[in-house]
């Protein structure tokens, strides 16, 4: 699976291109970021390798773009609204 981070007007977005259900790759939003690019790229680079389908499936239909991460660690993350 592969994974990127996207500067969007609202933060830096971690995205998987993973195949829906219709057959097709395409990108989806996993988190939110925020103006914090470092805690971006150590999710994408360290912990997004280690997730699961099916967890990367659930942060897909749980993404809210106005909720940004703070990392503080492997797996160690707190939410802002």
């Amino acid at each position: 699976m592969m994974f990127q981070i996207c500067n969007m007007p609202h933060g830096y977005v971690v995205e998987a291109h993973i195949m829906d259900s219709d057959g097709v790759f395409r990108w989806h939003p996993l988190r939110n970021f925020g103006d914090r690019q470092g805690d971006a790229r150590a999710f994408m680079e360290y912990d997004c390798r280690e997730l699961e389908d099916n967890v990367i499936r659930a942060l897909i239909r749980r993404y809210d773009p106005i909720v940004k991460y703070i990392r503080f660690g492997k797996n160690r993350f707190n939410m802002q609204h």
